[in-house]
């Protein structure tokens, strides 16, 4: 079982800060664990309650305390898909890792089966991992806009089409049509 926490004996100021995003900033503990500080209560909420969903799911990260305004999680030891496509081409593998992590989504029971690519780490053994699920229970959206529209940025979208063709003709037909979005990185 899980064991959510309430009290916090962490300094921050001592950790290493390792990224910030719209709901919050985090800092690396140690190897294996991280802190997400959230801006407001409610933001904290939504993901803790989205990670408690995934936490029978490899392609997430575990989840070790939480309290009102932070959690402590699982440090995913990685790089962002968006840098790992920026320096490697998009491989039948990853492709097929990225179906893996779609088909998770849907399994854990996220409405929103999406993310951004900067979201998704690929780890040294060549796994694929969601390191925010904080919108994946505010809107629903079964078709991966956000992850497609990643990929187009970087010249790959074709590719993935291909993969998805000969490989997966079901998600082809349902995705062909997607409507390209457009998003930061903060």
């Amino acid at each position: 079982m899980i064991n959510i926490k309430l009290n916090l004996d962490i300094d921050i100021r001592n950790l290493e800060f390792i990224g910030k995003g719209t709901q919050g900033k985090v800092y690396k503990i140690d190897a294996k664990k991280c802190i997400k500080v959230f801006k407001n209560k409610k933001e904290c909420k939504n993901e803790l309650e989205t990670l408690l969903m995934a936490q029978t799911n490899i392609h997430f990260p575990k989840l070790y305390e939480s309290g009102v305004n932070y959690i402590i999680r699982e440090y995913i030891n990685g790089i962002e898909l968006n840098q790992y496509l920026s320096k490697q081409k998009l491989t039948p593998q990853i492709s097929r890792k990225l179906i893996e992590l779609y088909e998770s989504m849907v399994k854990v029971g996220y409405l929103r089966q999406d993310a951004a690519i900067f979201h998704i780490f690929v780890t040294p053994s060549n796994e694929l991992k969601l390191i925010d699920t904080a919108k994946a229970m505010k809107k629903k959206s079964t078709i991966p806009h956000l992850l497609i529209s990643g990929l187009e940025n970087l010249g790959y979208k074709e590719d993935f089409f291909n993969f998805l063709k000969s490989n997966r003709p079901d998600l082809y037909i349902q995705w062909i049509n997607y409507s390209k979005k457009k998003y930061k990185k903060l």
